[in-house]
């Protein structure tokens, strides 16, 4: 499954991380940001409109641009594109998870496709880190801390009823 030319956007955002205000009580906190370069995919930025079932989609390139421009840097040759919402799914009813009618619909996507197709695209692992309740998630924060610190990738978060945090972890 190659990947068509959906980095060469050019009204995309780049680390839009960069800029944020602290905190005002920041200087008892630990803070942890991405390291490196991605540009930010949303709704509607290749004038396809994926409004209301294209967020799985947009932070699965934005996460596929961090691990792009990794390569990149480090001089990797081969590296597939961005993939576009028609090549993501059309890429996993080639890898047998969806149907054939899964092409062309307004389907959602999760934690599984997204991680199966960046380990398909770029055979980079991902990790899922299942948290129940904002409750939870205050446990999970040391591990996160570790994953900023230790690989710098964006994570994915779905929505608390949900219950999902994604670990993408470059190598």
């Amino acid at each position: 499954m190659k990947a068509n030319a959906m980095d060469d956007v050019q009204e995309l955002l780049t680390d839009v991380h960069h800029g944020l205000a602290l905190p005002e009580d920041h200087a008892s906190l630990s803070t942890c940001i991405v390291i490196g370069s991605y540009k930010y995919y949303h709704y509607g930025c290749d004038k396809f409109d994926d409004r209301g079932w294209g967020c799985g989609y947009r932070t699965l390139q934005t996460l596929c641009s961090w691990i792009r421009l990794q390569k990149l840097k480090d001089n990797e040759k081969n590296v597939n594109k961005v993939p576009s919402l028609p090549v993501i799914q059309q890429g996993l009813v080639a890898m047998g998870d969806k149907p054939d009618t899964f092409i062309g619909s307004r389907n959602w996507i999760g934690s599984f496709e997204v991680c199966i197709t960046i380990d398909h695209l770029y055979d980079v692992p991902c990790k899922i880190m299942h948290i129940n309740s904002g409750r939870e998630l205050q446990s999970k924060i040391p591990a996160l801390m570790e994953h900023f610190q230790q690989f710098g990738s964006p994570v994915m978060m779905g929505p608390t009823f949900l219950g999902y945090a994604y670990q993408f972890h470059s190598s």
